[in-house]
C-alpha cells in the first residue's frame, strides 16, 4: 500500500511523548520537579490536524502536569499518561472509537513503541530512533523529536491528503 494510500485512510493519529512531542530529555529543579521543553511548531501542526477532521492523542509511560496541561491546551482527545503498555492502550482506543488498524497513525521514537507500530497502518518513526524502531516505520521523520518531527508528519499528511493549502493558505496570503 502506498504513502498516499495509508494517510487516505487516516482518521487518528497517536504521539508518543518523551522523544516525539519533546526532545527526549528530562530536566529536574532542585527540588525534583520534572521539566518537560515543547516545540511550538508541533503545537500548531497538531491544531491544523485537528480541523483537518483528524483525532490526535498521547500514549505516554510517564505522568506529568505539565504535560497535561499542554495536551489539554492542544485539544488532544486522547490522554493515555503512566501507560507502559501502549498496545493495550491502542486496542481499547479503536475499539471505544470504532477504528480499524488501517486507520490509527502513531508517532514512536524507542523500543516500547514497536508493538503500537506493528499493528496500525501509518506507523512513523523520527529521525533520532534507534534502527529497531525505524524497521517497522513507513515513514521516517527528517526532523528529530521535539525539533518539529511532528509537525513535518502533520504537513506531509495535509499535502497528501490535499488540505494543505486550504489549512495554511489564510496565513500565506
Amino acid at each position: 500500500m502506498s504513502l498516499k494510500d495509508r494517510i487516505l485512510k487516516l482518521k487518528l493519529l497517536l504521539m508518543d511523548v518523551d522523544g516525539v512531542l519533546t526532545d527526549g530529555r528530562l530536566y529536574y529543579t532542585e527540588e525534583g520537579e520534572r521539566l518537560k521543553v515543547f516545540n511550538v511548531h508541533d503545537g500548531l501542526g497538531i491544531k491544523l490536524l485537528q480541523r483537518a477532521g483528524i483525532s490526535t492523542g498521547v500514549i505516554s509511560g510517564r505522568e506529568s502536569e505539565a504535560l497535561k496541561n499542554r495536551l489539554l491546551e492542544l485539544g488532544i482527545e486522547e490522554i493515555y499518561m503512566g501507560r507502559f503498555q501502549k498496545d493495550g492502550v491502542l486496542e481499547e482506543i479503536m475499539s471505544r472509537k470504532g477504528l480499524s488498524a488501517e486507520e490509527v497513525g502513531f508517532i514512536g521514537d524507542d523500543l516500547v513503541d514497536i508493538p503500537v507500530l506493528r499493528k496500525i497502518g501509518f506507523p512513523v518513526a523520527v529521525k533520532n530512533a534507534p534502527d529497531e524502531v525505524k524497521r517497522f516505520a513507513v515513514y521516517i521523520t527528517l526532523k528529530e523529536g521535539g525539533k518539529g518531527a511532528v509537525r513535518e508528519v502533520v504537513e506531509l499528511i495535509l499535502r497528501l491528503r490535499g488540505d494543505y493549502k486550504r489549512l495554511v493558505g489564510k496565513y500565506l496570503g
